[in-house]
Parts: C-alpha cells; sequence; structure tokens
C-alpha cells in the first residue's frame, strides 16, 4: 500500500514535468516570438518523456484497490453518491479506457511536434510552411491538453477523495505543471549556456527577463486559482468539500499551508518583481529551484494528507521513488536533448534571434 502511494505522488510530479514542457511547447509555436526559438529544443526533449511515463503509469494498475476508495464495495455501501458516480465515471473499466486516450492523444501530439521539427531541421525551402503548420497544431492541441488533463486530475488525484469535487482543481495542477516546467527549462538553459557559447550569446539579458516574467504570471495565477478554491469551497460549508480543506489546514498540515502561501507566492513574487533579479542567470536559476521545490511541495500537500498519514511523514519510499523516476526521466530527456542540434534549425524566428542579439 506504502508504495503505491510514493508511486503515485512521484509519478503526477514527472508527469506533470513532461507535460508543462509540452504546454510550453504549444505556447512557443502559438506565440512566436525569438525567446521561443530559443529554448524549443529542451522543450521537445522534455516532450519525448511522454513515451516514458506511459509505460511508468502501467504499475499503478495494479494498486488501484489500494489507493481509491471508490474500488471498495464496503466504501460505497456507506456512501451512496459516490456509489452513483461510479455507475457512469469511477469504475475501474472506463478508468483504464479514458487513462489509454490520454496517453494516446499526449503521444501523437508529441510524435507530430518531433516530427514536424525533424522535417524543419532537414529542408530550408518549405520551413515557414512546416513552422505554420506546428502553429496550427498547436492550437488544437492546446485544446486537447486542456480537456485531457482536466479529466486526468479528477481520474488519478482528486477521486482520491471521491466525495470531493472542485471545477478549479484541475486547473491548479495545470498551472503547477506550467511552472515547473518553466522553471525547469529556466534551469536547463543556464547549465547548457556554461558549456555551449552560442547559447550563452543568446541567452541574454532580455530574453532571460522574457522567462522570469512567465514564471512570475504564472506563479500569480496559481496562487489565484488555489486561493480562488480555498474561498469558494469554504463559504459554501459543505461538508464533502469543506472537509478536504478541513484535513489540509488542520494539525500537522497547517505549516505545509502556511508555507506555500508565504515562500510558494509572497516570497517569489517580491524577488521576480525586481529586473535586476529576472536579468541574470543565477539569481534566476536560483528562484526556478525554488519554485520546482514549492511545486513538489503542493502536490505532496494535495495528494498525502488523503493517505491518513498523521502530520508531514516522508518516507524513505517517497525519497526512493522519487529519485528512481526522476533519473529515468532526466536520463531520457538528456538522450533527446543530445541526438539533435541544440539551436533548431530553419526556424524561421532564428534569424531574427540573430539579427536581434
Amino acid at each position: 500500500e506504502n508504495f503505491f502511494e510514493s508511486y503515485l505522488l512521484s509519478f503526477l510530479f514527472w508527469l506533470g514535468l513532461a507535460l508543462g514542457c509540452f504546454v510550453l511547447l504549444l505556447v512557443v509555436h502559438l506565440a512566436g516570438g525569438s525567446w521561443g526559438a530559443i529554448i524549443r529544443r529542451p522543450l521537445e526533449a522534455g516532450v519525448a518523456v511522454i513515451p516514458l511515463m506511459a509505460l511508468l503509469f502501467i504499475p499503478l494498475l495494479f494498486g488501484l484497490d489500494q489507493l481509491f476508495s471508490w474500488t471498495d464495495p464496503e466504501y460505497l455501501k456507506s456512501h451512496p453518491t459516490v456509489a452513483i458516480k461510479t455507475g457512469l465515471y469511477l469504475n475501474i473499466p472506463f478508468f483504464i479506457v479514458r487513462a489509454a486516450l490520454y496517453f494516446v492523444l499526449w503521444l501523437a501530439g508529441a510524435i507530430i511536434f518531433i516530427r514536424l521539427s525533424g522535417q524543419q531541421d532537414n529542408t530550408h525551402l518549405n520551413s515557414g510552411k512546416i513552422a505554420y503548420r506546428m502553429k496550427g497544431f498547436a492550437g488544437v492541441w492546446i485544446v486537447i491538453y486542456i480537456l485531457t488533463m482536466t479529466f486526468a486530475a479528477t481520474d488519478w488525484a482528486m477521486s482520491l477523495t471521491p466525495v470531493f469535487w472542485s471545477g478549479i482543481y484541475p486547473v491548479i495542477l495545470m498551472i503547477s505543471q506550467a511552472i515547473t516546467g518553466m522553471a525547469f527549462i529556466i534551469i536547463v538553459m543556464s547549465l547548457l549556456s556554461r558549456k555551449l557559447p552560442q547559447i550563452n550569446a543568446l541567452l541574454t539579458g532580455k530574453r532571460l527577463q522574457d522567462y522570469g516574467n512567465f514564471l512570475m504570471a504564472f506563479t500569480m495565477f496559481w496562487a489565484y486559482t488555489s486561493f480562488s478554491q480555498l474561498i469558494i469551497l469554504w463559504s459554501n460549508n459543505v461538508v464533502e468539500t469543506a472537509s478536504w480543506y478541513v484535513l489540509r489546514l488542520g494539525t500537522g498540515w497547517n505549516i505545509v499551508a502556511g508555507s506555500l502561501l508565504v515562500f510558494g507566492f509572497f516570497a517569489p513574487f517580491l524577488i521576480l518583481f525586481s529586473r535586476w533579479v529576472k536579468r541574470k542567470k543565477l539569481t534566476l536559476s536560483l528562484v526556478a529551484v525554488w519554485a520546482i521545490v514549492v511545486q513538489i511541495t503542493n502536490i505532496f500537500w494535495f495528494i498525502v494528507p488523503t493517505f491518513a498519514r498523521t502530520g508531514i511523514q516522508i518516507t524513505t519510499l517517497d525519497i526512493t521513488i522519487f529519485i528512481g523516476i526522476g533519473g529515468l526521466w532526466l536520463w531520457v530527456f538528456a538522450h533527446a536533448l543530445a541526438a539533435r542540434p541544440i539551436i533548431p534549425l530553419n526556424d524561421p524566428r532564428i534569424s531574427q534571434v540573430t539579427s536581434n542579439g
């Protein structure tokens, strides 16, 4: 039982990092701009990890009865509203079908963008047309991402407490993925700039500031959605929904909640408000590391109290599995990043990058 708890916790974070890179890649293609051309390769390498995460989802299927109370007939007898949900939605066969659909769509998106990117590298004549195709696909896949992630967050996280429901819950997890992805890319680009002169020349103070602004905006939206969910559910005063916060704001977990408020929003917001911080690689990288630690804490606070641990208990399994999955994730990422030119070839925005310095 403890194994599957720790595994789900780690899986959700590392999958979130891959999907965070995916949604940022979509934004890069939709928005354009020289800042996006520079970080395309690390984002594509992060997207290339999605097949690994699809394989790593399989072990969770063997622990559904230990993770999700809606699989227990005795639990359903005492919770008739949840029993109704199992007939329509929360049942194991449909759960597996939905999960397969999510990964098929995410994998299809990953294949499309990586293949089109490879085609653009190999041809100069049609590079503009290929860029336009990727922009068109990005508009479609960002809708697919929002829809699939809404249901995936409901299935894999929110249904751990099947009496609880919130329309904002999936949004919080999605913006958390964007924060994690942006913070990770900032760290990767800073490390690459130390070894690759072409990256160091392109990673100017202005572009660092752009990435810092993204990180600050995502952090603000994460705080807004998190606080909105708390206010709405608490003011409703409904036992099934308010009890989710009663547990997480109670003894043992209130420290984590307070830390997320202070160190997850107020501190990084005030720090990132400084233009100087965002234009320096070292300081921005430190804030990015900070942001990742906050999001690890956030998902821990979201998931672990459901498992009835008394207070903040980080087990050896939590750490071991997190490092294990993370090691595999980073290994696949590093190989994908090394397999292709670090600067996208024939990207129409590259000339703009060169001209702007």
